[in-house]
């Protein structure tokens, strides 16, 4: 059960660290984690625990850099500089036309967010991929299957990109979604990140993952799915024998 901001406040540096870290925090949604660490980032945290959390929220894709630079003249160096390099990343990323288009889609409603992808994804040119992954993290299905069915090869993305957001604290929707992207463009990307993803608790994207390696038609994506033919979950272990036959 994930614990609430007033509790978190009293544990010690350590145990702080170790929640912000563990299943409990990744397990919770994209807007409670971002709620959650703008809670606790306007107390007086020690240093440590102000960087840890203040990387979450860039991880996140939080977009509000305004937000960040209040913490650039932050007296620990480790805290101003990832506030720095937030407020960079985030001016160099894709055009302003862009970032107002997520902003649009995060809090439009879902006939709206359509209509934007749509128009988004229409040329098969180059993708910002920190805008495909925001419009992912807006936990709309119907967002979520059209950017699946609609981002080809034909785009130009940074898969190495796309694969090492699957490990920063995403949802499993989201990374469902990152690998099924992946196994289309028959990236080998897939591998930067396969640790990660075999260790994964959801069956949705232990799913995901088999079709993906089943997609590259590749060797060594074998070994990865013979060892998901003694997966805990029954689905995923008949999934990984089919894959498998069939290759």
């Amino acid at each position: 059960m994930a614990i609430d901001s007033r509790h978190f406040l009293k544990l010690k540096a350590a145990k702080q660290v170790k929640y912000l870290k563990g299943n409990e925090f990744i397990g919770l949604s994209r807007k409670k984690k971002i709620e959650f660490l703008k809670t606790i980032l306007n107390e007086n945290l020690p240093a440590t625990i102000t960087a840890c959390a203040l990387r979450l929220l860039k991880e996140l894709n939080y977009p509000d850099r305004y937000y960040f630079r209040k913490f650039i003249y932050h007296p620990d160096n480790s805290v101003a500089n990832i506030a720095k390099k937030a407020v960079k990343e985030w001016g160099e990323s894709g055009s302003s036309g862009t970032r107002a288009l997520v902003d649009m889609l995060l809090d439009g409603k879902s006939d709206d967010r359509i209509l934007l992808l749509n128009y988004f994804l229409a040329e098969k040119g180059e993708l910002n991929e920190q805008a495909l992954i925001s419009f992912l993290c807006t936990g709309d299905q119907k967002v979520c299957e059209i950017i699946v069915k609609k981002v080809t090869s034909e785009h130009q993305l940074d898969d190495a990109k796309l694969s090492k957001a699957i490990t920063k604290g995403m949802t499993w929707y989201v990374r469902a979604a990152l690998v099924e992207i992946l196994g289309n463009r028959k990236s080998e990307h897939l591998f930067d990140c396969i640790d990660f993803l075999m260790n994964d608790r959801n069956v949705e994207v232990k799913i995901k993952l088999i079709n993906a390696l089943a997609k590259l038609e590749m060797e060594k994506g074998k070994p990865y799915l013979q060892k998901l033919t003694s997966d805990p979950a029954v689905l995923v272990r008949k999934k990984a024998q089919r894959a498998l036959q069939a290759m």
